[in-house]
């Protein structure tokens, strides 16, 4: 019978709403399996000054007290300058930190070797937000009835004083704890750690796990493994490891299309696979160009060989589709709904 195989690349577009290879046993040390150890992750959302793009919608990281770790086609709007909200609870009184994007007062900071046009590779980017002098906006999410509408700080203290979970997770806010960062050097690699990521959607948290294989290829520049659930709108969420390590930025998905005619009928099987950009030394110097003194504040980590193992597996045929993949044009896109308070 003919086989015929299909490359279609799904990257998820800012504005769209280690398993059982050899895995370490630390189930003393389990981490990232409660939204609650998410605390460093939030969504935000992305309001460009060009008019030929709509608002968008995505997430990111903190790794230190003035920086967020997110995806470089995330931020790809915000060439002309953006205004960057981030919604820091997922209550249904929730604040925002704002900061504005210019050129000359740049907030955002995309890796310079990301291109729209090559899959996920390079697909970084830093948003610098200082949440401790930031002037934040208090605001409540409404419901289907009422729309959203803004608070004053009182009226914010007092739903907090009526709240402990929320306290609780505010204070988190204004005490972080900052995961440290795996960084992978020149080979291929199976990661022995599951992972671990969380979707945030108005102000709503779900955990996501997998245990499935994780590989990193070193001619690809990034890591992969089957999809657990990854869509739209969770791109710049940060990919953790289930010892506490930020493996890397939620970048895409790549859906393999198998086509098998039979006498019969033809059978048509899709097989979605997750990509995802991996800290490498390229990235770190990156980090260290654009962060200054805040970088010497990471906590940097070698991904080899404590964390991985070196990997034999022939990655041919994955490496082949990705280079035949063409992608499209970068376009506006349609915003997903959002609260927007002013």
């Amino acid at each position: 019978m003919k086989r015929m195989i299909f490359y279609t690349s799904l990257l998820l577009l800012a504005g769209i709403a280690a398993a059982q290879v050899s895995v370490i046993s630390v189930t003393d040390e389990a981490q990232y399996k409660k939204k609650e150890e998410f605390s460093h992750t939030f969504e935000y959302f992305i309001r460009p000054d060009n008019p030929q793009f709509k608002p968008g919608k995505c997430q990111a990281t903190r790794i230190t007290r003035r920086w967020f770790a997110t995806a470089a086609h995330c931020v790809q709007s915000c060439q002309k300058g953006c205004l960057i909200e981030m919604d820091l609870l997922e209550y249904p009184v929730s604040a925002r930190a704002r900061v504005q994007h210019t050129a000359q007062k740049p907030a955002v900071f995309a890796n310079p070797d990301f291109s729209y046009n090559v899959f996920v590779k390079n697909d970084f980017a830093l948003i610098r937000l200082d949440l401790d002098h930031t002037p934040l906006i208090y605001y409540n999410r409404g419901n289907d009835q009422i729309p959203p509408f803004a608070l004053t700080r009182q009226q914010f203290m007092n739903f907090l004083e009526h709240n402990r979970k929320a306290s609780s997770a505010f204070r988190r806010v204004q005490s972080p704890s900052f995961p440290p960062l795996l960084v992978f050097d020149d080979g291929n690699y199976l990661l022995e750690r599951e992972l671990s990521v969380i979707s945030i959607f108005d102000g709503q948290r779900n955990v996501r796990q997998t245990s499935h294989p994780v590989h990193y290829v070193k001619e690809l520049g990034f890591a992969f493994t089957e999809d657990f659930g990854i869509v739209h709108g969770m791109s710049g969420s940060g990919v953790m490891s289930n010892t506490g390590e930020l493996v890397g930025i939620i970048s895409g998905i790549l859906q393999k299309t198998q086509i098998t005619p039979t006498p019969s009928q033809q059978q048509t099987e899709f097989q979605k696979t997750f990509m995802f950009f991996a800290f490498n030394q390229a990235a770190v110097e990156f980090m260290k160009n654009v962060m200054g003194s805040d970088f010497y504040k990471l906590d940097l980590k070698d991904a080899y060989p404590g964390y991985v193992s070196k990997s034999r597996k022939n990655y041919k045929e994955i490496i082949d589709g990705i280079r035949h993949i063409n992608l499209p044009p970068k376009t506006p896109k349609p915003a997903a709904k959002s609260p927007r308070v002013k």
